[in-house]
């Protein structure tokens, strides 16, 4: 019984987040236009970020000597997925998820409405997940995302 539950909790959540996951470019690539998606949540433009905010955000996709970036996190988290076609979507969803995190992350402290510490708890929250159980992964997305989309919206 307990299992049929789990089972169609992750697929509701598991579908909520499909219109996330359409075709947009990659970080270092950022191209906000949608390509036919169902996404009605635009994804910022770091294009538009102050030379200042830019610098952070590079900061954020790439990370320091000291700590990962964005892209390590989510090359990490790929390598734990063993299903081309899961792997595709789950890249998707953190590459978007990169974007929205790092451009409110790159704006200045008393603007901000994410710190350092959420982007620390989020990603060990998905490194968790991935080396855990990586089928979790589209909850945990799912979970952050909300997240984001609550503070930032």
């Amino acid at each position: 019984m307990y299992l049929h539950i789990t089972i169609l909790a992750a697929t509701i959540l598991y579908f909520s987040i499909l219109p996330f996951s359409a075709a947009h470019a990659l970080a270092e690539h950022i191209d906000t236009q949608t390509d036919g998606n169902y996404c009605t949540i635009p994804l910022p433009d770091p294009e538009e970020l102050s030379e200042d905010e830019k610098e952070w955000f590079t900061t954020f996709q790439e990370g320091t000597f000291y700590v990962q970036g964005w892209k390590e996190i989510t090359t990490g988290i790929l390598e734990k997925i063993q299903q081309e076609r899961k792997k595709e979507e789950i890249q998707r969803s953190l590459n978007h998820l990169g974007i929205r995190i790092g451009c409110e992350w790159s704006k200045k402290n008393d603007v901000r409405k994410i710190d350092t510490d959420m982007l620390e708890q989020w990603g060990s929250e998905l490194q968790k997940a991935a080396e855990d159980n990586p089928n979790k992964l589209p909850i945990v997305i799912a979970n952050i995302q909300q997240k984001v989309f609550e503070l930032v919206e």
